[in-house]
């Protein structure tokens, strides 16, 4: 989905499978970004970092946030915030899998590879 879209549908897009434990859908327009992803259930997407702020609100589950490592227990409806170039991670808890609404600024040009 581009900037030529007007409006989306998460139904409608096409899940990209990142590993055995990770997938995501993915919307941007020319400086911003929307990304849903979902994480099985003791999965964990590992401490890294990248040039991009971020916004995440857990839709489904709950996580261990660490941002700046600062460690939070997140569920559903609450959320965390990335500033640029700070090492963050997530770890899914319980059985359930999570979902996230991420959102990036400027866009993730290494997602649309």
């Amino acid at each position: 989905m581009n900037k030529h879209n007007t409006f989306f549908f998460w139904d409608d897009l096409e899940w990209i499978v990142v590993d055995k434990n990770i997938r995501r859908k993915q919307i941007w327009l020319d400086k911003l970004m929307h990304v849903l992803v979902e994480i099985k259930a003791g999965a964990a997407a590992p401490i890294h970092q990248h040039p991009h702020e971020q916004t995440g609100y857990i839709l489904q589950g709950t996580l261990k946030v660490i941002v700046n490592y600062k460690e939070k227990i997140l569920k559903a409806g609450e959320g965390y915030l990335v500033p640029p170039n700070t090492p963050h991670g997530v770890e899914v808890l319980g059985d359930k899998d999570a979902l996230i609404f991420d959102t990036f600024t400027p866009i993730r040009e290494d997602f649309l590879k």
